[in-house]
């Protein structure tokens, strides 16, 4: 009795998965056919270039990312120091101890990319 069972119990599992492939595998393929034909152009349409600033704040946005380096370079410690120089304003000692340290860290390169981007050049 008890082998009877198993085997019904094997054969009962056997079909139900055959019947969940044979049902469920095309509805799967369909699916992913559907979400390929959405998919597709909207792949397409990201090689071509997005417009979301004006052409000419590109270049400002361009500057700020090519003196990331540079910002790193410098450390948020520095950048700590910096900000507490200019808490309550900036004196022309606190803009020149700003250099200072400025110039302490970055080459002179750096310092006039640095100083360009941020319309400070001396």
């Amino acid at each position: 009795m008890i082998k009877k069972l198993v085997i019904f119990s094997v054969i009962s599992l056997a079909v139900l998965i055959a019947s969940a492939y044979f049902f469920l595998w095309p509805l799967a393929q369909q699916y992913l056919a559907t979400l390929s034909n959405v998919l597709r152009p909207a792949l397409e349409d990201v090689t071509q270039p997005l417009e979301v600033l004006p052409q000419e704040g590109v270049g400002g946005i361009a500057e700020l990312i090519a003196i990331l380096p540079i910002l790193e370079k410098i450390g948020l410690e520095t950048l700590a120091q910096l900000s507490e120089l200019a808490a309550d304003g900036v004196t022309i000692e606190e803009a020149q101890q700003a250099l200072d340290i400025l110039r302490n860290q970055l080459s002179s390169e750096e310092l006039s990319q640095l100083l360009t981007v941020f319309n400070l050049q001396q």
